[in-house]
């Protein structure tokens, strides 16, 4: 190999990991955090195949779903009955994104289940877990550490990975969601500035979940050793935390603060404040039948303690992050 061929292999290398041949302009500090997380967003969705595949699923399920939604059109009993049950039914769709029991929430206390979710949580969390295990893992695997941090500060290769983590999140949630909720809204022949709320529930939804997600999986991906670690850790955490979570509040269902203990129930939770619904139902298995979870009556859980659950997660996600980034040095990470 010739002395030229590495220095272009070299080159090469360096410009992979955001490093810029020089055109003689100076660009401001922030366009290299747009660099980094074009980068990971460009690497991470070339590298996962199932991402693509899930995408596919998604966009089928959101088919049926939107089949489903056209037909409650049919079904109203009147013009006022009409417009609170078909609000419900689409509150439902998006509650139920992340849930893995679909009917022990609903939007309502009749027990009316619309069916109209995806029930695609456990394939969701998976593509998160995969993806986002190695945002840190693969960086102190490659020893590429040390060159992101010649040329980023420690807060802007942090605000890089954060902000790639969120995006792609949000490829899987919010796109699907908005593109779908405008599509059910349509289906049902109805007038869309009418559910601007409902569109803006989905987006602050979205955002919200995207953050906590992404940052727990970033906090396994930079605390433990190994991507597959992280990623099986993240999974496990859903899986087994809901089945716990969920027997403890059906052991427990006369302290509704207990719904908050299962990580998918909080999701749900999280999903109806968002969109503004706080008259529920809940499945009592000892009753045998749902019971009525209004969040606005200053008795038991109320709606800001859904929200003030999901900022302390995201305060102390953020916390340990930066404590790994800022107390431990290059070699180490």
């Amino acid at each position: 190999m010739t002395e030229d061929q590495m220095n272009a292999n070299s080159t090469d290398y360096l410009q992979k990991f955001t490093y810029r041949l020089y055109d003689g302009k100076f660009q401001p500090r922030w366009m290299r955090v747009l660099y980094l997380i074009r980068f990971e967003l460009i690497s991470t969705w070339r590298k996962s195949k199932f991402a693509k595949y899930l995408m596919i699923i998604i966009l089928v399920f959101s088919f049926f779903s939107i089949l489903g939604a056209a037909m409650l059109k049919d079904i109203e009993p009147d013009e006022g009955e009409g417009k609170v049950s078909v609000r419900d039914a689409l509150n439902e769709s998006i509650a139920s994104y992340f849930a893995f029991n679909l009917s022990f929430i609903l939007s309502n206390s009749d027990g009316i289940s619309y069916g109209l979710g995806r029930g695609l949580a456990m394939l969701l969390f998976i593509v998160i877990g995969l993806a986002g295990s190695g945002f840190f893992a693969d960086d102190k695997q490659g020893k590429v550490i040390e060159i992101y941090l010649s040329r980023l500060e420690k807060r802007e290769y942090l605000t890089g990975k954060v902000g790639a983590i969120v995006i792609y999140i949000n490829i899987f949630v919010l796109l699907p969601l908005i593109i779908t909720g405008v599509l059910f809204v349509q289906s049902l022949e109805k007038d869309h500035e009418k559910f601007l709320d409902f569109y803006m529930g989905i987006i602050i939804y979205s955002v919200l979940c995207s953050i906590i997600l992404g940052l727990f999986i970033l906090v396994l991906s930079i605390f433990v050793e190994k991507r597959s670690y992280a990623s099986l850790i993240f999974f496990l955490v859903f899986l087994f935390g809901t089945i716990i979570g969920q027997a403890i509040t059906y052991d427990n269902l006369d302290n509704e603060f207990f719904l908050l203990v299962s990580p998918t129930n909080f999701l749900v939770l999280l999903a109806y404040v968002c969109l503004g619904d706080y008259d529920l139902g809940v499945w009592d298995a000892k009753k045998e039948k749902y019971v009525e979870l209004n969040l606005d009556n200053s008795v038991g859980l109320e709606y800001w303690h859904v929200f003030l659950q999901a900022f302390l997660l995201i305060i102390v996600f953020s916390l340990l992050l930066a404590y790994k980034i800022w107390k431990t040095t290059t070699e180490e990470l």
